[in-house]
């Protein structure tokens, strides 16, 4: 049983939260408190069991943030999460390791899910709670990685198992012909030997596989001069929650889901792997996290949080060096942290990074005048 409080001095909306946590399968509501004080005294003073306390950020008397940070000095083996009506929040969030950052209205859905992410943190899977179908997490940001349910991770005898499992895992179930297979990940070499070389390593990958329990999972169809597929229940495949996070963004442009979406990307899509068959798709996910990147920057710009906006500019400026708008952007947000020295040697940097055409629209003086104007 998960033992949650939620706190929000909008009684309705309390009111709600606890009638659908109430739905939910092995959780108990321990209390609803209308006010932070009241719960602050209670949680610090009862001896009662609580996993997970769920806040309000804007109340009288304390901000959700500075709950937070009493449980975690305090009470630290408590977990929370934000139920805010208020975006401009969710870095801080993140910063104070927060386990959601949900936007009201709250819908039973995103409960669900963060209860999800309650399991997986505390590592009670044991819980009699609806959760996603338990498997394999995959993570491909970064170096290819994969975790049992078990929290196992995945020991490969020989780099080209780990990459074979990677390339299959890239193209999402489908099966890939053996010529394709060669040609992608032993190209240039002698086919005879190549062949014999991609049955060995099919062979020990299985073997890698099976001694973390995972049978079956690289299947060989004999049709068409043979081919092979992947097949597993991933739980968790963070380019799949990465493209989630990215579509709800671009229907929503919720902050919450660009930061969710940029913590995931990290370093990269196979980033130092030197796959040269993954190249296409890391080229695709670098321009969506680019428009991540340019999205962060405008909504801090936009706060007047200019500091907190030059760290995604700067990985924005990493990606696309030639980008005119980037530069511009730079220029601009140098200038409104008033830095304007800065935002000279900037300007004459680029130039000398931009073409002709491009030169003469980067001009330092109209940027001067409005660089608001940019955001």
């Amino acid at each position: 049983m998960i033992h949650v409080i939620a706190v929000d001095d909008e009684l309705p909306a309390l009111n709600r939260v606890g009638k659908m946590l109430e739905t939910l399968d092995g959780i108990h509501v321990s209390g609803l408190f209308e006010k932070a004080k009241t719960f602050l005294e209670h949680v610090l003073t009862t001896p009662e069991q609580i996993d997970l306390v769920l806040l309000d950020m804007e109340m009288p008397g304390f901000h959700g943030l500075e709950l937070a940070r009493r449980l975690r000095a305090f009470r630290p083996e408590i977990h929370f999460a934000f139920l805010t009506a208020h975006e401009e929040y969710a870095r801080d969030a993140f910063d104070v390791e927060a386990l959601d950052y949900l936007l009201k209205p709250i819908m039973k859905e995103d409960l669900e899910r963060m209860i999800s992410r309650f399991m997986k943190r505390s590592n009670r899977l044991n819980v009699d709670v609806a959760i996603p179908e338990r498997g394999v997490a995959v993570r491909s940001f970064g170096p290819f990685a994969v975790t049992t349910d078990k929290g196992e991770q995945i020991r490969f005898r020989n780099s080209k198992g780990r990459e074979l499992l990677a390339y299959l895992h890239h193209h999402r179930g489908k099966s890939v012909g053996k010529a394709q297979i060669l040609d992608d990940i032993w190209y240039g070499r002698d086919v005879e030997r190549t062949q014999v070389t991609l049955h060995s390593t099919v062979y020990q990958l299985r073997k890698d596989l099976e001694v973390f329990g995972l049978q079956e999972i690289v299947e060989l169809s004999k049709t068409a001069g043979g081919s092979y597929r992947v097949h597993w229940s991933a739980a968790f495949d963070d380019v799949a929650e990465y493209e989630r996070e990215y579509e709800l963004y671009k229907r929503t442009s919720s902050l919450m889901h660009v930061l969710r979406a940029v913590q995931l990307y990290g370093d990269g899509y196979l980033a130092g792997s030197g796959y040269g068959w993954a190249a296409p798709r890391q080229t695709e996910l670098e321009f969506s996290y680019a428009e991540l990147l340019e999205a962060m920057v405008d909504a801090y710009a936009r706060q007047q949080r200019y500091e907190i906006a030059l760290g995604p500019m700067q990985k924005w400026a990493q990606l696309l060096p030639l980008d005119l708008r980037l530069h511009s952007k730079m220029i601009a947000l140098l200038l409104l942290m008033n830095r304007e020295a800065d935002a000279g040697e900037y300007h004459e940097l680029a130039i000398e990074l931009l073409d002709h055409a491009d030169r003469s629209k980067l001009d330092f003086s109209l940027l001067s005048a409005n660089p608001t104007s940019l955001f």
